[in-house]
């Protein structure tokens, strides 16, 4: 939400991953099975700080974990540069650009201003995003320097099949809700923005499985959460 560094995970953030690798290992253990095959990561720091976390737990546990290998593919796509490039054509009077120039404005407003309630800015800032999600969905718009939807379903499609490729038995990959909203429309073959409405719902630390044999998917599990509290689940 505008924050100065989105790429950091909060202590919060941490715990929740350490959480995370905590219950993998007991399930594991209480299985009777040596692990993971394979990890993957997205290059963001919060996927390779997530990763390292839980790997942690996994390998104190005596369970496989072995070395995570980054896949540039399933970095996030720039949501919050998105954003501000959009709010700073308006503010420059291209009002053609998305309509409704006064609400989306006073969306921005709101989501920034901290005097308004933490839940209420994170409702604001959501709508805002998804006002110009859809545009950016339905290819209506265009920002210099900044991936467009082709190119984003492009290169998380590529790193997908690149991990079905190279990865076998129980695989994990970590990265974040656009690559996640990827890999729901290529599994289930939902339109964009339905995919991407599914994937906004996901909880920090959230498990989604995929099930694969040659060009066969199937999703398995999402969003599942059991390893956390219930005061813990956080969308951000």
């Amino acid at each position: 939400m505008f924050a100065a560094n989105y790429d950091a995970l909060s202590e919060h953030g941490r715990e929740q991953a350490r959480r995370l690798g905590q219950v993998w290992a007991e399930r594991l253990l209480s299985a009777e099975q040596a692990g993971f095959d394979a990890v993957f990561s997205g290059p963001a720091q919060r996927h390779v700080d997530t990763t390292a976390l839980v790997g942690e737990r996994l390998l104190a546990a005596g369970r496989s974990f072995p070395e995570p290998q980054i896949v540039p593919g399933f970095d996030e796509h720039d949501g919050q540069a998105m954003v501000l490039a959009v709010l700073a054509r308006i503010a420059r009077g291209d009002t053609e650009l998305l309509g409704q120039q006064a609400e989306l404005l006073g969306f921005a407003s709101k989501a920034m201003d901290p005097a308004v309630d933490r839940r209420e800015r994170s409702r604001v800032w959501q709508l805002l995003y998804e006002a110009i999600m859809r545009r950016w969905l339905a290819e209506q718009l265009e920002l210099d320097g900044i991936e467009t939807w082709p190119q984003f379903h492009a290169r998380v499609r590529e790193a997908f099949a690149e991990v079905r490729e190279r990865g076998r038995g129980e695989v994990l990959v970590f990265t974040s809700v656009g690559p996640t909203a990827v890999v729901l429309l290529e599994v289930l073959g939902l339109p964009p923005l339905r995919a991407f409405e599914q994937a906004w719902r996901l909880y920090n630390t959230a498990i989604t499985r995929v099930l694969h044999s040659g060009p066969r998917m199937t999703l398995d599990g999402f969003n599942e959460i059991s390893h956390l509290p219930l005061r813990d689940w956080t969308h951000r």
